[in-house]
Parts: C-alpha cells; sequence; structure tokens
C-alpha cells in the first residue's frame, strides 16, 4: 500500500465532512459524507478496473485493501454491472461531493472575496493521485486505462472549472507531494505507440554495437541537460548551451539510429514538447525556382517542431557548382527558424567528416548554433561480425559455425582494405540480405524444406560475397 496516498485519502475524508475534526471513532468511520465519498471512490477503480475488459484479482485486492472491503472479482464484476459503472453516463456525470465542495468553496470565496485554499482542488488532487496509483497496480496501465482515466478526471476538472466562482488556480488545502503516485504510467503517441521510458532508451542507446564513444557524448548530453533543467526549476541562471549537433562520420555508422534514439529522449526528459523525427536532405529543403526554398524549409521544418529535424548530408546544401543555387536560401531560412524556435526544436545534421567541417565554417551563423561535435568512427571487424549475428537474430535466422567464421575472415579483410566512403554497417546489411537470397535458390530446388533448413544460413550462402 502507497501510505502516502491513504494519509491523503483519510485527509480527505476529514474535509469531506461538514464536521470535520470535531468528529472521531465510529462516529466518523459512519458518517454519511464519508460512506458517500468512499462509494465515489470505489465507483471511480471499479470504472477503471472495467476499461480493459478484464478484472483481475489485484485490482479487486487494491479495492479491498484501500476501502477495507470484501469483494471477490465476481462480485465486483456484478457490482459494476448492476451500477451501470463503466457507461458513458457515469463518467461525463460530476460526483456528488465534488459539487458539494465547489459550492463550500463558492460560498467561502464570496463572504471573504478571497480563497487562500480549496476543498473541491483537493478532491480532484486526490482522485488523480489515487486513479493513477490504481491503473499500474497489477504491473503496466492499458492504453484504455489511461483514456478512461483522463476521461473521468477531464470531467471532474471541467466541472469544477465552469461552476467555480474562485480563479482555477486556487490549490488544494492537501499536500500530495509526497504521493509519487502511478510512476510507472506510460504515454502513448499520436499513433497509439506506447512511449519508452528515459531507462528504457538509454538502455537500448548503451545496447548498441560498439560507438563507445558516441555513447558517452550522448550521455554527457543528456546530463547536461538535466542539470540545465534542475537549474531552472531553482531558478538559477541558465546554461547558455545550444542542443544542436553536428554528427559526422562515414555512412553506416549510427548516425540516424542515435539520432532518432535522442529525439525520443529530449521528448521523455520534458526538453521537446512532441520527440518525432523528422528526416531530410538537400532536396526535402531545396526548390528551383526563386521564393519556393523558403517555403519548402519552413513546411519540413513545421513538421519537425517540437521534436528533431535529421539533415543528412547536410554540406550539399552549401556545395553546388549552379550559380543559381538556393542553398543559401535554405539554410537561411533555416537559421531564422532555429533562432524563433529554439526552446522547442533540435536540428542535427550529418555527414562526412571534412565535409561536415567545410558546411558549418561557410555560414557564422551555423558557426555559432552548432558547437557540440559527435564523431561516429568506422565499426572495426569484431563489430561488424556482431552487427551480422544481430541481423541473423532479428531475422530469425541461424548461421552455421563455418558462416561464423567464413564472415569473420570476410569482414576483417573489409575493415582492412576499407576506402574513405566504407559503408560500415550498410555493407554488412548487403552481405547479409545477399545470403538470405543464396539461401532462397539453393532451398527453391529442395521439396518442402524443414523449418530447420528454412531458418539456416549454410556455407554456401555466403561464398563468394564480396
Amino acid at each position: 500500500m502507497n501510505t502516502a496516498l491513504k494519509r491523503v485519502m483519510d485527509e480527505l475524508y476529514t474535509l469531506c465532512d461538514p464536521n470535520g475534526a470535531s468528529v472521531s471513532g465510529a462516529a466518523a468511520s459512519n458518517s454519511s459524507e464519508r460512506e458517500a465519498m468512499k462509494t465515489e471512490m470505489v465507483d471511480f477503480l471499479s470504472y477503471l478496473s472495467a476499461a480493459d475488459g478484464t478484472i483481475s484479482e489485484v485490482e479487486t485486492s487494491f479495492i479491498n485493501e484501500y476501502f477495507s472491503l470484501n469483494y471477490s472479482v465476481e462480485e465486483l464484476k456484478a457490482y459494476i454491472e448492476k451500477n451501470g459503472i463503466y457507461s458513458t453516463a457515469f463518467e461525463k456525470k460530476a460526483p456528488g461531493t465534488l459539487v458539494r465542495l465547489i459550492e463550500q468553496d463558492n460560498n467561502a470565496f464570496k463572504q471573504r472575496l478571497e480563497l487562500s485554499v480549496s476543498a473541491s482542488a483537493s478532491y480532484i488532487d486526490v482522485f488523480d493521485c489515487l486513479g493513477k496509483e490504481f491503473i499500474v497496480c497489477d504491473g503496466e496501465a492499458e492504453k484504455q486505462e489511461i483514456e478512461d482515466f483522463s476521461t473521468y478526471m477531464d470531467t471532474l476538472r471541467k466541472y469544477k472549472r465552469e461552476h467555480s466562482s474562485f480563479s482555477d488556480k486556487v490549490k488544494g488545502s492537501i499536500d500530495i507531494s509526497d504521493v509519487h503516485p502511478g510512476e510507472t504510467i506510460p504515454k502513448f503517441d499520436a499513433e497509439g505507440n506506447k512511449e519508452k521510458t528515459l531507462e528504457e532508451l538509454l538502455e537500448e542507446l548503451n545496447e548498441l554495437i560498439g560507438l563507445e564513444s558516441v555513447k558517452k557524448d550522448v550521455n554527457t548530453l543528456i546530463h547536461m541537460q538535466e542539470i540545465k533543467k534542475l537549474r531552472k526549476e531553482r531558478g538559477l541562471k541558465e546554461i547558455p548551451v545550444s542542443n544542436h549537433l553536428v554528427f559526422y562520420g562515414n555512412p553506416g555508422t549510427g548516425k540516424t539510429t542515435v539520432a532518432r534514439l535522442l529525439a525520443q529522449i529530449y521528448h521523455v526528459m520534458g526538453i521537446l514538447s512532441k520527440g518525432q523525427f523528422i528526416e531530410t536532405d538537400r532536396s526535402g529543403l531545396v526548390a528551383g525556382y526563386v521564393g519556393q526554398t523558403a517555403l519548402k524549409v519552413q513546411e519540413v521544418a513545421q513538421k519537425a517542431l517540437g521534436g528533431v529535424l535529421f539533415i543528412d548530408e547536410a554540406y550539399s546544401l552549401t556545395r553546388s557548382d549552379s550559380g543559381n543555387d538556393y542553398g543559401a536560401e535554405a539554410v537561411d531560412t533555416l537559421l531564422k527558424f532555429m533562432e524563433d524556435h529554439r526552446d522547442d526544436f533540435i536540428v542535427i545534421v550529418a555527414g562526412y567528416p571534412e565535409l561536415m567541417a567545410e558546411f558549418i565554417d561557410s555560414n557564422p551563423g551555423l558557426r555559432s548554433r552548432f558547437n557540440k561535435y559527435i564523431n561516429f568512427e568506422d565499426y572495426d571487424d569484431i563489430e561488424l561480425l556482431e552487427i551480422f549475428k544481430l541481423m541473423c537474430k532479428h531475422a530469425g535466422y541461424i548461421p552455421t559455425e563455418e558462416v561464423i567464421k567464413h564472415c569473420a575472415y570476410t569482414f576483417e579483410k573489409k575493415y582492412q582494405n576499407r576506402s574513405k566512403n566504407f559503408a560500415n554497417a550498410r555493407e554488412i546489411r548487403n552481405f547479409f540480405e545477399t545470403a538470405m537470397m543464396n539461401q532462397a535458390d539453393r532451398l527453391f530446388e529442395i521439396k518442402d524444406p524443414t523449418n530447420e533448413q528454412l531458418s539456416t544460413l549454410e556455407l554456401a550462402d555466403v561464398e563468394g560475397i564480396m
């Protein structure tokens, strides 16, 4: 049991009783006002328990423990059905106790023309804590549970807002700061996919093969953002740090993967409002006619507002043999957008090391806004082999020992003889896809191959792939 939650619930019972602290013992526990509020809370949790279509033992136990009841799962189901709790009518109706507390607050406000604390605000605060604690009590909240919880809380807040004579900014009289309810409640994006927690995203980052210096740099960025946020919360002078980044390195070194993760991490941390990841290049920003480039840049940047705009091969914006090139216009328009939306928009530019340095030096505005560089080094042969194994695992293929030995030798040669345009993981992706096609050709001659044959990569499938 969350003892802090139980404490604020008990305080609300006392607050809801017109006789307040003067009533104690059996008389307090039998108070009709307290019983009414208890019923409202039980109905609220019963409504949430029915959201996902199943009422669990854990949910039933939660209700029994917090309200000294003795329901079985079947009895709770019957209670919900009998009282029509999981219904639109229930979720849209303000509870009687809230109605009464708002009237009480209004009367107090009219008498003194001010209100220092609000009983009705405390009612909503405690319900919010109770609901959050409940929807994660059986492990993890489902999307429908979260939506229903939000719907009901919106009903309470809307009713208070529409029927209060006093400001909505008046705080509740019950301190809920130590309750910390439902801290594991997941969030869902616009597509209905569950958003990952910061811990999950950091684990995903740190589990990437290789990229040790990149991981160190990104973790430092995250720590800096945490300190920056903490200083702001405490009213200290803000640290003047640009969030825009330069990723440089050869193709296939994980620049896009890390940038996409960083967008999600910054969103979870509250630095970006949405956390979407928009990827583009010169063709997505530069038009062929006067006046069209600025519109094109603004459209792409607007899509990325609240998230990260990732520009691959960004130097192509300023490198052109054409006298009528509009790349410079694209850069100037982008810089203005970055300035206008500095608190909720991050640009990451990426490309080859030498060319990226040339790009940043091409415009003083770029130099002032991009002051953090992260180097993505080539994968070595051991890391390339690990990437191949991971690709096999994700696709459901099992390479034989001979395949692994052959790949180890092949990747070592690839790494030792690599050119400046070495494609790293992309080369391994091409290698893997060619191996799958070779396996398909080999198995085509076999009538009704077994599952083991369909899942196994043999030496013949990888020999000869360059």
